[in-house]
């Protein structure tokens, strides 16, 4: 039998102050109970709810986690629209710019630790979170992956950005005098060329804009930084060099994640669905695990596995896919993965962003996401966060 992964629960108290009252409107919030998800689907306004989310989340009971007692605030169609925004880093960080970016009108506020940004969701003191996921030339973040089946919340979007990598320093100072420099690993791992070219030591920090605002308490001029031009700004900096990264192409996408999944309908187009599950460590169990996605014209985005157990045994995979869990032949899929899992856990059913689809789009010829019998995928159906 499958077994469901679970993931703690939140409390959600959306955009609500110290007192409780809403922000936007003043009024003491009226908590409604949940909606009976005892159909498959469950519409809520211009969002639906999936009934496996919930399922997913049964086991949290006993771990000592309120469960939400609102939803996230949603906009049209399912997306997201929140007030207030957490991301890890410090102002000028390119999670700050990915905030921005993202929700123009939503409040952004740092925090100095990962596991604060995700408490803070689960708390209800934000409506979500920004958190690196992947970039173009590191790979993927490792951290996000590791807490994503323990943290308790959904994905609800993907942003898209562009990363253009400075070398910084005080005003002043000059490139010759520079003898080591400060960024976040990720940040370090994109400007190689660049460091070694030079003979530059790299000096790991938590984040780029962290490191920005490190050279002004050393004050030493053997030190700079690798960072965004926002961060520059923000600390008071000059830019010594100009897009230092290996690859001019460079972006990092990010999950934005909400206490509650925000799932848009089913008749959307663009949508990916994140799933995480494990396997028995036997020849073929990958390959009959997955194999309802290829039957089904089902294109998987993502595939990537985990030890788990303290073992060198790849059993545990994060897996998305261009598709609803509601589309029958993603549900048929669903069902072969089940049965060849040990267990399972839809992360997350959201919209692809607008660069995402291009991306996508442009390398996969073929129609995913629909029914193989289905009219391809056009343009206007590509919408972001």
């Amino acid at each position: 039998m499958t077994r469901i992964l679970a993931m703690p629960r939140c409390q959600k108290t959306k955009g609500l102050g110290a007192d409780g009252a809403s922000r936007r409107t003043g009024i003491q919030p009226r908590w409604r109970h949940r909606p009976n998800l005892s159909n498959a689907l469950a519409p809520t306004g211009e969002h639906v709810v999936l009934k496996s989310h919930e399922a997913g989340l049964r086991r949290l009971a006993g771990r000592g986690v309120p469960r939400p007692t609102s939803r996230p605030p949603a906009g049209p169609a399912g997306r997201l629209d929140p007030d207030i925004v957490m991301y890890h880093g410090s102002a000028g960080a390119f999670a700050h710019i990915a905030c921005r970016t993202a929700f123009p009108q939503a409040r952004s506020i740092a925090c100095a630790s990962l596991l604060d940004v995700i408490d803070a969701v689960r708390a209800g003191k934000a409506d979500a979170a920004v958190l690196p996921c992947e970039n173009l030339l590191a790979g993927r973040v490792p951290d996000i992956h590791l807490l994503l089946p323990e943290i308790g919340l959904s994905i609800v979007g993907e942003i898209f950005l562009p990363i253009e990598l400075h070398l910084v320093a005080p005003e002043g100072w000059s490139l010759e005098e520079v003898r080591r420099v400060h960024s976040h690993p990720v940040a370090l791992r994109q400007v190689r060329r660049f460091l070694s070219a030079r003979g530059l030591t790299p000096v790991e920090q938590g984040n780029t804009a962290t490191a920005a605002a490190l050279l002004r308490q050393t004050g030493d001029r053997a030190d700079a930084a690798v960072a965004s031009e926002l961060a520059a700004q923000t600390y008071g900096l000059t830019i010594l060099q100009r897009n230092i990264e290996d690859n001019p192409f460079n972006m990092t996408r990010f999950y934005v994640l909400a206490c509650e999944p925000v799932v848009p309908a089913p008749q959307e187009q663009d949508i990916l669905t994140c799933v995480l599950f494990e396997v028995r460590n036997t020849p073929g169990a990958l390959f009959h695990a997955v194999g309802g996605f290829a039957h089904g014209g089902i294109n998987l985005t993502r595939l990537e596995s985990y030890l788990v157990d303290g073992q060198f045994v790849a059993t545990r995979f994060l897996c998305e896919f261009e598709g609803h869990p509601y589309h029958p032949h993603v549900g048929r899929a669903l069902d072969t993965l089940k049965r060849h899992s040990t267990s399972y856990a839809i992360l997350g059913t959201f919209p692809m962003h607008d660069t995402g689809a291009r991306r996508r789009a442009d390398t996969e010829p073929t129609t995913c996401g629909t029914d193989p019998q289905a009219h391809a995928l056009d343009e206007t159906g590509r919408r972001g966060v």
